[in-house]
């Protein structure tokens, strides 16, 4: 196996990639014009860092599953503001210097990280934007720790499941239930009258780290890849 594994049939890949300088440096000759472009307009930081990373991953990842090379990977937008390229379905997420990306060639993709060591009112923000069960279950956490990782746990799916379906947060939060357990799940959608099934998981992002993945498929083999420092550098540069 090369530093990119091929990407099968029924195989969803999932890439754990750690943000720094290096990283960032070797990723930032990967971007086009415009990507340069919103490169600059934004602060600099680790947001800015995180955009680098992420972008120039899917240019290589996306590339190797399309034989194309890394800069000459079309990223166009849908109907609702997602990227998408040709040929391959991808997700990506970012939080406190980790991107993961998520990438299959069978059906639409949605994935999500969260830091969750960090003070912000879970309870205020569950309430106001969860399902009542969802509520009741960071209600019963006992406080700290455990309702923090109990309120990440419902956010990150809940944010998979949005861009999974491709209208993203135009979709209210409280409008759809998300199951507890960490295997896979079945979730029906209804939007605007159009009901779509799709398939929700949690998935280790690390410590300190929430994550969860949602598919338009059931069952995909999820192969994760963690990389940092001179290994995403080499990724890069290859």
């Amino acid at each position: 196996m090369g530093l990119i594994p091929a990407l099968e049939a029924g195989e969803v890949q999932v890439w754990c990639a750690r943000v720094d300088e290096a990283v960032v440096a070797s990723a930032v000759g990967l971007l086009n014009e415009e990507e340069r472009a919103r490169m600059e307009r934004m602060r600099l930081g680790i947001a800015r860092h995180e955009f680098v990373v992420g972008r120039g991953l899917l240019r290589v990842l996306a590339g190797a599953a399309t034989a194309c090379g890394a800069r000459e990977v079309t990223i166009g937008v849908g109907e609702h503001g997602k990227p998408r390229v040709e040929g391959v379905e991808f997700s990506v997420a970012h939080s406190h210097g980790l991107v993961v990306l998520a990438i299959c060639r069978e059906a639409a993709l949605g994935i999500d990280v969260e830091w969750v060591e960090r003070e912000i009112e879970v309870l205020e923000i569950a309430r106001s934007t969860f399902a009542p069960g969802e509520v009741k279950r960071i209600e019963n956490a006992a406080a700290g720790a455990e309702r923090a990782q109990a309120f990440f746990a419902v956010w990150t799916r809940k944010e998979a499941i949005v861009k999974a379906h491709g209208q993203g947060l135009t979709i209210p939060l409280e409008s759809f239930e998300v199951p507890e357990l960490e295997t896979e799940q079945a979730i029906e959608l209804v939007v605007k009258g159009s009901s779509q099934r799709l398939y929700v998981r949690g998935i280790d992002a690390g410590e300190g780290f929430a994550g969860a993945m949602a598919a338009g498929v059931e069952g995909l083999k999820a192969r994760k890849v963690e990389l940092a420092g001179d290994a995403l550098t080499k990724l890069f540069i290859a």
